[in-house]
């Protein structure tokens, strides 16, 4: 990748090759690309979610132990919106997608067709500016 290419990094839940219908914190493990403007993908690891369990749903605790886990993100990409998914819209540094895609094959797909406006809003993020948007992502 050259200097001067525009690239995002960013975390996406999932089961295997599967992105289930479920919190981004719920699922077992997060796969974390690096995804250049070109389009080409590269994964950098998978790490096991071990966030513990919530004690309340959309527990801010589970929020702190996930990003903390991916802290060098700056997309979470998940099958489901959660209410954890409008507190890091509204107050961190990190974009949340939702995909409507099943496979992580066809989600890397859509985030690859997604990528001007991601960065777009990933941009604005690292100017400290929190975009009221979760951006929905498919390949239709």
């Amino acid at each position: 990748m050259s200097q001067t290419q525009r690239y995002i990094r960013f975390a996406l839940s999932c089961a295997g090759k599967t992105v289930p219908r479920k919190h981004f914190g719920d699922c077992p493990e997060f796969r974390i690309y690096e995804l250049t403007e070109d389009g080409e993908s590269r994964l950098i690891e998978i790490q096991n979610n071990t966030s513990p369990e919530e004690e309340r749903h959309a527990d801010p605790k589970k929020l702190k132990s996930v990003t903390s886990l991916l802290s060098e993100c700056e997309v979470l990409v998940s099958g489901l919106q959660s209410p954890n998914f409008l507190r890091i819209r509204d107050t961190k540094p990190i974009q949340p997608v939702v995909t409507t895609e099943k496979t992580v094959e066809a989600t890397l797909r859509a985030v690859n067709k997604a990528f001007d406006e991601i960065s777009r809003l990933v941009n604005a993020r690292r100017r400290g500016e929190h975009p009221p948007v979760i951006l929905k992502i498919s390949n239709e």
